[in-house]
């Protein structure tokens, strides 16, 4: 299941963003509140997900696959960490 959220949000995100987010956009599809509150996350190593800067421009950047595959991930960690806190007779 894992493998078709991330195949999904990949087609989505590309669609939308092309094959490289960046700035704004990126810490919005991350899920930040700010452009500060990502890079703060970069400074500490919460954040793991490879970024890189590209020469001559500003900011951070992230290949969308990388974005989708991250968010699957994060998307799984949550699904496991609720069917432990449901009460058995409402797991499927």
């Amino acid at each position: 299941m894992n493998n078709e959220v991330e195949i999904k949000l990949q087609k989505e995100l590309s669609e939308r963003y092309g094959e490289v987010i960046g700035g704004k956009t990126l810490s919005h599809t991350l899920g930040f509140s700010s452009m500060a509150a990502m890079k703060q996350s970069l400074s500490r190593k919460t954040l793991l997900l490879p970024v890189f800067f590209i020469e001559g421009r500003r900011g951070r950047y992230a290949l969308t696959s990388d974005v989708a595959a991250w968010l699957a991930e994060c998307r799984a960690s949550a699904g496991k960490q609720a069917s432990r806190e449901m009460p058995k007779e409402l797991r499927k």
